[in-house]
């Protein structure tokens, strides 16, 4: 299929990618129309490309500058310049507002059927691609009359919506509307229509024309007027009950006409991207109230809402972002609503950088932008399996490479893209990437081309049935994690899978059986065992006798974290394992039993654990793992004694040993390029001076995690049930 995509340069290119895969209770749907959003992606495309463009946005956000200082201090100036970089020269998939036609379901259970029209939502899910796979509250079908183009515009449209519910009016009051862009007008429109009063304010005479043509309301142009008295003058003296701000621009003259605008104990909505220096005193004399508008509604960014598909409850959430979808179309349906003239510019999706052109020009006089997918056909059927697969060589060619182990990568999310991939890039005499998997297809197109992959698929599957593919590298969510490595090594693939394996102990089990039956290699991704200052301090206590290791590990408030919910194992489970393995690396045995106290409730989410573990072969360790802390002191911190000495290491930014000479290693690193070189040696049966964690590691780590929620929800020592004799 076709998508759009905006490169590091600034430039937009229609890639040919595969169709996205979907999960259970997600729906593919064939596009018919989406709309550029003139204001987020016309500011993407207008600011210049490449590091120029990068310096102007840090100039003006102290914010994304600390982000970097922030990073460089964890990972070093090399390590960040190079993550920074990729993120420059990557693409981004654009757009996020969409109606087409279902074409695929999950099942009976799906409130949706082939051939229903639906307006779909959401960044990342509404791209501007023939195809979509969209979760069910990311969607709304469309009621008898209502068509394909207009009902394109729902995302932008619910933003609008937002803007005007978060004000909370009541009927009879007069609302200004700052910003008369394609948002703005949509406001005004909605305002009228649901049945206040509206008046309009923009700096360009033209589109605040095109307000008042629209919606039959009061509208100027900010030179054409003295705006305070155009208000006064309008309201009797009140001034507006009500303001909602959908201008963008750097200044702090907007937000702050906007309070001269309002009357006292009025309200102002902020939906536009503005300045932010208040000037106090306004708020102050007016008691007025600033309220954040957060795009589409109540749901945004709530991954059991959007993800999930959890409702929810109506008594309680009135206005959802989907009932704000499906509240839009139903104006749409009483024609209340005039779309149409907003509509600018229409064009192929083959012309799609055309319509970016547009929008590039700055012509106030743009408002939608709509790319064109062709007819929607009458009787709709799912694309055939190989539209999720693009290729660019055979395998005849692929298989030319003697020596060199044909690599499957199977997930491309933050993590891949800034570590592993770069890795693999400098180990290219042992690794060739074959292919790349991910869900969205887009991304697989992406990496896949970049890296000089042969083929991109949205369905894993196809990488595992490619007889060319010795081995595949698994970086996707931490719940798939067992589903794959088991699909693989049936497959008779060798496996390197991201941290954690399994989430569940009878997963890690089963792993363990098949990689004994297969013979194949499997390969855990804690790092940490391979980091050269964790190698000093260990071979500075010595692998004999009695010793002590400690773990500290302050990673600060976690936020609204995919990996930090019970169906993704929690945070401790995700992470956490690293540690656990660490220790059982250091101890060079498995536990006898483990003994654990939680600050709080030993729960899943945000969990702070302090876990002691027992070996026996003389050997104690304790791992401290806690969100309540800040990360300003430093995320791990880790300290060794044994056999008269002792070491320890902070952040890998230093490594300090007692009683004994300092052995030689290399500055920092957390071993992820020696893991993948070890993975590498194991497949090819050659030594390699660290062992790696094989599938028995990853299921004790797993095991570990499970016991500290166990021990410190009973307050009793557990033991250790996978001990071998």
């Amino acid at each position: 299929m076709k998508q759009v995509f905006l490169s590091g340069k600034g430039e937009i290119e229609v890639l040919d990618v595969p169709v996205p895969g979907r999960s259970s209770n997600m729906v593919l749907v064939k596009s018919a129309y989406s709309v550029i959003s003139t204001g987020t992606e016309g500011a993407a495309v207008s600011r210049r490309g490449g590091w120029l463009g990068v310096a102007e946005k840090a100039a003006h956000s102290r914010e994304r500058v600390q982000q970097v200082w922030d990073l460089a201090r964890v990972q070093g100036i090399g390590q960040t310049w190079d993550m920074v970089r990729n993120k420059l020269d990557d693409y981004i998939m654009p757009g996020y507002s969409c109606a087409g036609q279902v074409v695929e379901v999950g099942g009976d259970e799906s409130p949706y059927r082939p051939g229903d029209l639906v307006a779909c939502f959401g960044a990342g899910f509404a791209t501007h691609s023939e195809y979509v796979a969209m979760p069910t509250n990311l969607m709304a079908p469309l009621p008898a009359g209502v068509d394909c183009q207009e009902a394109a515009f729902g995302a932008i449209a619910c933003i609008a919506m937002q803007g005007v519910r978060r004000l909370e009016l009541t009927p009879g009051e007069t609302i200004g509307v700052i910003g008369l862009g394609l948002i703005g007008q949509i406001a005004v429109q909605l305002l009228t229509a649901m049945g206040y009063r509206a008046v309009g304010l923009d700096l360009s005479p033209a589109r605040a024309a095109k307000a008042a043509e629209l919606a039959g309301i009061e509208a100027w142009g900010a030179q054409e007027a003295d705006s305070i008295y155009r208000v006064q003058e309008l309201t009797g003296g009140r001034g507006l009950d009500g303001v909602i701000v959908c201008a963008a621009s750097r200044s702090d003259g907007i937000i702050n006409q906007a309070f001269d605008l309002c009357r006292r104990r009025g309200r102002v909505s902020l939906v536009g991207d503005v300045g932010l220096a208040l000037q106090r005193a306004k708020m102050y004399q007016k008691e007025l109230d600033l309220r954040m508008s957060t795009s589409y509604g109540p749901g945004r960014y709530d991954d059991e809402y959007e993800l999930q598909g959890r409702d929810y409850p109506l008594a309680h959430v009135r206005w959802t972002e989907r009932r704000n979808l499906e509240h839009f179309l139903s104006l749409l349906q009483a024609k209340k609503l005039q779309l149409q003239p907003l509509m600018s510019h229409l064009c192929p999706i083959d012309d799609a950088a055309a319509g970016y052109a547009r929008l590039k020009q700055g012509d106030q006089s743009t408002y939608g932008v709509l790319i064109d997918y062709g007819p929607l056909p009458e009787n709709p059927q799912p694309p055939k399996r190989e539209a999720y697969i693009t290729r660019r060589a055979t395998p005849a060619a692929a298989q030319a490479t003697s020596g060199v182990i044909q690599l499957g990568v199977i997930g491309c999310g933050g993590f891949a893209k800034a570590v592993h991939l770069p890795n693999l890039a400098k180990l290219s005499s042992l690794f060739k990437i074959r292919g790349v998997a991910t869900r969205s297809g887009g991304s697989a197109e992406v990496v896949a081309r970049k890296s000089g992959a042969d083929l991109a698929t949205s369905d894993y599957k196809v990488l595992l049935e490619d007889s060319a593919v010795n081995a595949v590298i698994i970086s996707t969510r931490h719940a798939s994690h067992a589903r794959m490595v088991l699909d693989a090594l049936d497959a008779g693939k060798h496996v390197f899978v991201e941290k954690p394996m399994c989430i569940s102990v009878e997963e890690g089990q089963r792993i363990v059986e098949k990689a004994k039956s297969t013979g194949l290699i499997v390969r855990v991704g804690f790092n940490r065992r391979f980091a050269p200052y964790l190698n000093t301090m260990r071979q500075a206590v010595g692998t004999q006798g009695a010793r002590i290791f400690t773990c500290r590990v302050n990673i600060g408030a976690i936020g609204n974290d995919w990996s930090n919910t019970p169906e993704e194992g929690g945070r401790l489970m995700g992470e956490g394992v690293h540690f656990f393995d660490l220790c059982n690396w250091f101890a060079g045995s498995e536990p006898e039993r483990i003994t654990a106290v939680a600050a709080g409730e030993a729960k899943v989410t945000n969990p702070n654990i302090l876990l002691q573990i027992h070996y026996p072969n003389q050997c104690v360790a304790q791992v401290l793992y806690t969100s309540l802390g800040h990360k300003g002191a430093g995320k791990e911190f880790f300290e060794a004694f044994g056999n008269g000495r002792a070491a320890r290491c902070d952040d890998y930014k230093t490594v300090e040993i007692s009683g004994a000479p300092a052995a030689k290693s290399k500055n920092g690193g957390k071993g992820h390029l020696e893991e993948l070189e070890e993975f590498a040696a194991a497949i090819q049966n050659r030594p390699y001076p660290v062992a790696g964690a094989d599938a028995r590691a990853g299921l004790v780590a797993t095991w570990m995690a499970t016991a500290a929620y166990q021990s410190a929800q009973e307050n009793a020592t557990v033991l250790n049930p996978l001990a071998e004799d």
